[in-house]
């Protein structure tokens, strides 16, 4: 091979004893590369620098520099360039970073946001056009949401009992409406009350349902102490943006408790979720076995509750249907459902949150409804 011209130098080491390398096949420029067998560095001296299409970051646990790894839906996701060094220098550390243009990241903090159903919800009963009452439909769902009972079985209580005619779609109607107006009739800010002089703990954790044979994953945010069913999600991936979009409704219901130490299982989602959220990991407990101690043994047997009581159902055809059935297990669970736990009170009752007064759950509902 020719050697390079003189006043060609490598660009690593400063040597000038260099190989041509060919033709760059974009610009057609010459390419060199370095003879320094502890070099072997590969350049082309015209070619100019490539501007930075991405902010520079420097990693904030070892003080290295940070190159992109993932392209995510609303961020960059940058990992320390350390993560293929060895012993005690290797870093593995990420971090999220909203795209060019955006302060902050996208995040769901309401039930009717659920990225799932955007667009589908109809939350509002005219009553003067309607043909049954709003007893009537009250306990319909009552049926419906308090006893897990499917469409047809409804129908059939309330033909057979009360000689109702009503249709499967008009009681499969009044559950997706009922569900998300009730979830935002009675959610509101939550004051937590210490336990030992400080904010209880908070677990975190997602299971698995099907809509039409498809997966989705239902999160869910819960707190032992008070019984409480806080952030919920149902999405199509175990990502971070389903992660952090539970932890942020959790925290818009009850902001204090981002001081409180959250429990999961480990999964890197929450990890990433919580750095964006600007929660410190310090707050972060992981466990790894199921008999180890603290575990989220009673968020687990959370999800047998809700398993449970959506076999009758046997499977939803709609992501609406499913997170209109979860939304309304969660309100019977927070705002109707007594606990052992506490007493023979609900969770809202526990809060100090009061409901409109009623003889029974019945009336109490066909309240809400026309409050």
């Amino acid at each position: 091979m020719v050697a390079a011209a003189s006043d060609v130098r490598c660009p690593r080491c400063g040597g000038g004893d260099l190989y041509r390398f060919g033709k760059d096949p974009t610009s057609g420029l010459q390419r060199y590369r370095c003879r320094n067998p502890s070099c072997r560095r590969q350049f082309i001296p015209e070619k100019p620098s490539r501007p930075r299409k991405y902010p520079k970051m420097v990693c904030p646990k070892c003080g290295a520099g940070m190159s992109i790894f993932k392209v995510l839906s609303d961020a960059l996701r940058f990992r320390c360039n350390r993560y293929q060094a060895r012993g005690d220098k290797r870093c593995t550390h990420k971090i999220n970073v909203p795209l060019p243009g955006k302060e902050s990241f996208d995040t769901v903090t309401d039930p009717r946001q659920v990225r799932l159903i955007q667009g589908k919800i109809l939350t509002a009963f005219h009553w003067n056009r309607m043909k049954f009452s709003p007893t009537t439909t009250a306990l319909a769902l009552y049926f419906s949401f308090f006893r897990a009972q499917p469409a047809p079985a409804v129908v059939a209580t309330l033909r057979d009992i009360y000689q109702l005619s009503i249709s499967h779609d008009t009681i499969t109607r009044w559950s997706h409406k009922a569900a998300f107006l009730l979830s935002e009739k009675c959610t509101q800010l939550l004051q937590i009350p210490k336990k030992n002089g400080r904010k209880p703990r908070l677990f975190l954790d997602e299971t698995q349902r099907k809509v039409r044979g498809h997966k989705r994953w239902f999160w869910m945010a819960y707190c032992r102490h008070h019984d409480l069913v806080l952030g919920r999600n149902l999405s199509a991936r175990r990502d971070t943006q389903a992660a952090r979009d539970t932890l942020a409704m959790t925290y818009r219901l009850a902001p204090e408790w981002k001081k409180s130490d959250l429990l999961t299982d480990g999964l890197w989602s929450y990890v990433s979720a919580l750095g964006d959220l600007d929660v410190s990991s310090h707050k972060h407990l992981v466990y790894k076995s199921f008999f180890e101690q603290p575990n989220n043994n009673a968020l687990e047997r959370k999800w047998s509750n809700f398993h449970v009581r959506a076999r009758p159902f046997r499977g939803f055809k709609s992501d609406l249907g499913q997170m209109a059935f979860i939304e309304a297990q969660i309100v019977y669970h927070n705002a109707f459902k007594p606990s052992s736990h506490l007493g023979g009170l609900t969770p809202y009752q526990h809060l100090g949150i009061r409901l409109p007064d009623a003889p029974n759950d019945w009336m109490r509902l066909s309240r809400l409804l026309t409050s």
